[in-house]
């Protein structure tokens, strides 16, 4: 999913925004040399980053079983 062709071409994603923190709503635009807002679409120059996307975890499974459980 993360390298298909239908990703969101916002500039929170954008390989020239750059954060002062992380978290920030707004970034700068190192190629218009602007501040833009994160959720902004994107301007045509749009070049994904793959390492600027949130990875989600799943969360564990509060099952109460131990490692006994699976003794034989």
């Amino acid at each position: 999913m993360i390298y298909s062709e239908n990703i969101n071409k916002v500039c929170a994603l954008c390989r020239y925004a750059e954060y002062s923190d992380p978290g920030a709503e707004t970034a700068y635009c190192t190629l218009h040399k602007k501040n833009v807002d994160s959720s902004a679409p994107d301007c045509g120059r749009f070049v994904y980053d793959i390492f600027k996307r949130t990875v989600h975890r799943k969360k564990r499974l509060k099952t109460g079983l131990t490692a006994e459980d699976f003794k034989l």
